[in-house]
């Protein structure tokens, strides 16, 4: 059998036949206030079928009537009101006599409904429930609006999410940062929100790696680092959120996913970490320079001097001449550990950048120019001198270059672009090789690391300490198949004669 509800026998009680009622009020005591408060306020609505003010009988005339019912019908008894206004359905008496409750009961018609002062009760106990909902309606609606101007300030994304890891809620950065209006994204997975600093995506589906998962196991707050590479190939590190929401029941209803963009603080302590590691390297390579350098120059020279020996056979002179090579190696290992940790004073002059990519890119195409690479100057008018050693940076430039050339072994473009932006010149290195992926981008300036065979792990780490040095910054932009940039942001020399003037009209 069908479960009986109003829906199945197609009823509701007061939307139904029943239309408006349309009030005489019989008295005028404490309760007209309230019943022209349920008449006329739109919030009782909600609990009751539409009235409207007809008449008003039996008025107190010592009592000045509100001004809600100012321009309404008073009559002297409720008898000459109904004579008056046939269209009245409903009686409402709140003046307390029983007389006048058992006159009203005696003589209204079987037409005109009738609730005296005892049924009222229940009236103003629906009023003063409607009053409260109000009152709690107006201060949630006040705490929401803090709440979510409060949400919608923070600048990290943040997603409220059901269990399947769909949106249902999500603060103003994010649907800013994507491009189109809050109510299009709800009930949308959230990785079609997500979005990194820059608009590109953040990941085409629901990533394996967001705490979102654990929380949807454990129940408990959960987080994880991740790195993605943005539309421009540049590095980017997000610690992600994710907090458990739970009902009054203590079931886990929703999960809030925070997504925090710590890129610079990342960036900051690994440049800590660096100057510690250069700290350890510095102690090392006195250690090695000393302990080690003056009798591999011993094993060096009585490796040559056999080598020049009529007297050895071919066999035996491959075998010396192998000692010859790894002595010169480990020689060039050690010179670079010095040079790498060797103090700098600082930028020891200026220097006429686009000179030196000029100078370096006809180097680079004596040896290079015949196997198919072509390296190609790009540089806006007027550039000023940069801060800086003109042989540090020639080989900076060098070594980037061979970087270039090694990630591109059949031949291609790369270009050197020179502009000025922000009040710095800003060099940038552009080839078509086979890229970086994220790990390759994260690891690359650190000491030692290298994916070359024969690499020492320390070309990029020296060009990063001397730019730094002269008071710029290197930054990496790859991604894999699509190229590499490196760009050097290099501070601009100030004209010696207008400092010179400066300092004299301030003094």
């Amino acid at each position: 059998m069908e479960d009986f509800t109003y829906e199945n026998l197609g009823i509701c009680y007061w939307n139904g036949s029943i239309g408006p009622f349309n009030v005489g009020l019989v008295g005028t005591g404490s309760m007209l206030k309230v019943m022209l408060d349920i008449i006329y306020n739109e919030t009782f609505r909600e609990f009751l079928p539409e009235m409207r003010l007809a008449a008003i009988s039996n008025a107190d005339p010592a009592k000045k009537l509100p001004e809600d019912c100012e321009t309404c019908p008073v009559y002297r008894d409720y008898a000459e009101m109904l004579a008056a206004h046939p269209e009245i359905n409903l009686v409402i008496e709140i003046t307390g006599e029983r007389e006048i409750s058992s006159g009203l009961r005696r003589t209204l018609p079987d037409s005109v409904a009738l609730l005296d002062h005892r049924d009222i009760i229940f009236l103003c106990g629906l009023h003063d429930m409607a009053v409260v909902k109000g009152n709690y309606m107006a201060s949630l609606d006040h705490q929401r609006t803090l709440i979510q101007s409060i949400i919608d300030e923070i600048r990290e994304d943040i997603f409220l999410l059901d269990k399947s890891g769909n949106i249902q809620d999500l603060n103003r950065t994010v649907w800013q940062r994507a491009g189109v209006t809050r109510k299009e994204l709800l009930g949308q997975p959230c990785w079609k929100a997500a979005r990194l600093r820059d608009g590109s995506c953040f990941c085409n589906q629901l990533d394996p790696v967001c705490p979102f998962h654990k929380t949807l196991l454990s129940g408990k707050k959960e987080e994880s680092m991740v790195t993605r590479v943005n539309g421009s190939g540049l590095l980017q590190y997000y610690r992600l959120y994710a907090y458990p929401i739970f009902d009054m029941r203590g079931n886990m209803s929703h999960i809030m996913v925070m997504h925090r963009d710590i890129t610079e603080r990342t960036r900051r302590e690994k440049y800590q970490q660096q100057q510690d590691k250069f700290a350890i390297i510095g102690e090392i390579s006195t250690y090695l320079a000393h302990e080690i350098r003056n009798p591999l120059y011993a094993v060096g020279g009585f490796a040559n001097a056999l080598l020049r020996s009529p007297k050895l056979d071919t066999q035996e002179r491959e075998k010396v001449q192998i000692i010859v090579d790894e002595t010169k190696r480990l020689d060039k290992l050690l010179t670079n550990m010095l040079n790498f940790v060797r103090p700098s004073h600082g930028p020891e002059g200026t220097v006429d950048i686009v000179a030196v990519c000029r100078d370096v890119a006809e180097l680079m195409d004596v040896g290079y120019g015949r196997q198919g690479y072509n390296i190609e100057v790009q540089a806006g008018e007027h550039l000023p001198s940069v801060l800086g050693d003109a042989d540090s940076l020639k080989q900076c430039l060098v070594n980037i270059l061979k970087n270039s050339i090694e990630a591109m072994p059949e031949g291609g473009d790369i270009t050197l672009d020179a502009a000025m932006d922000g009040g710095e010149v800003v060099l940038s290195i552009i080839d078509r090789g086979k890229g970086m992926n994220e790990t390759e981008l994260d690891r690359a300036f650190n000491p030692f690391y290298s994916t070359k065979d024969e690499g020492n792990g320390l070309g990029l780490p020296l060009i990063k300490k001397i730019v730094e040095e002269a008071g710029g910054s290197v930054t990496l932009a790859s991604k894999p198949g699509k190229g590499t940039t490196v760009t050097l942001r290099l501070q601009p020399a100030l004209d010696v004669d207008l400092a010179a003037k400066a300092a004299e009209a301030d003094f």
